[in-house]
């Protein structure tokens, strides 16, 4: 029972991802030294991998503080930004669209851009402002005035009032190594996809 209740809880929470990365990946024409639109790639290839490394870290950097329903998650990334997952997942999805490179990449990001800024961020600081705040009170009041959302203002940290490190247990039990192993077999769909182009080239170029 506990098994069928995560996968449906996983499923509800990246299918809509999903979808997307194999949207991308199907649109994807990634290739060296130049796409078949005739976009330099490799500058795009660095910048994805690079993006969705960060992505990824950061988010396993905060899952391994984020204590859901228990604890004020102030520590470990939470002392810089108050969402640090969810802007893990926005770098994440940038540096796929780079790595996953199409001809449609800069108009895909200006409506992910969008959609982010003008959608998701109000609607989830919404639900999650009001029961961050009816939950913890006080607390919580002196962390959203103190903290940024997404974006740190200083490298200075919120000074929490207990003090945590960052544990497997928690990291465990926040079920991030789906994420990560999601990542991960998108970004080696796009290698894939590189390496068959790759050769096909090589095959051409000798007929």
């Amino acid at each position: 029972m506990k098994l069928k209740k995560r996968l449906q809880k996983v499923n509800q929470r990246f299918l809509f991802v999903i979808l997307i990365a194999l949207v991308l990946i199907y649109l994807s024409e990634p290739s060296f030294p130049y796409t078949r639109s005739g976009i330099f790639y490799l500058p795009y290839f660095i910048a994805g991998l690079t993006l969705i490394i960060s992505g990824v870290s950061l988010r396993i950097w905060a899952t391994g503080h984020l204590e859901k329903n228990k604890n004020l998650t102030t520590s470990g990334p939470y002392a810089y930004i108050k969402n640090p997952m969810y802007a893990g997942s926005f770098i994440i999805l940038l540096g796929f669209n780079m790595l996953a490179i199409n001809p449609y990449i800069h108009f895909i990001i200006l409506v992910e851009l969008a959609a982010f800024l003008f959608v998701y961020i109000p609607t989830k600081r919404k639900i999650e402002s009001t029961r961050l705040l009816e939950k913890f009170g006080a607390a919580y009041a002196d962390y959203d005035k103190t903290v940024p959302d997404y974006i740190p203002k200083t490298l200075s940290a919120y000074r929490p009032t207990t003090s945590k490190v960052w544990t497997w247990r928690v990291f465990w039990e926040n079920q991030e190594i789906q994420v990560t192993l999601a990542v991960i077999l998108g970004v080696s769909a796009v290698l894939i996809k590189l390496g068959h182009t790759e050769k096909l080239q090589i095959f051409l170029q000798l007929l």
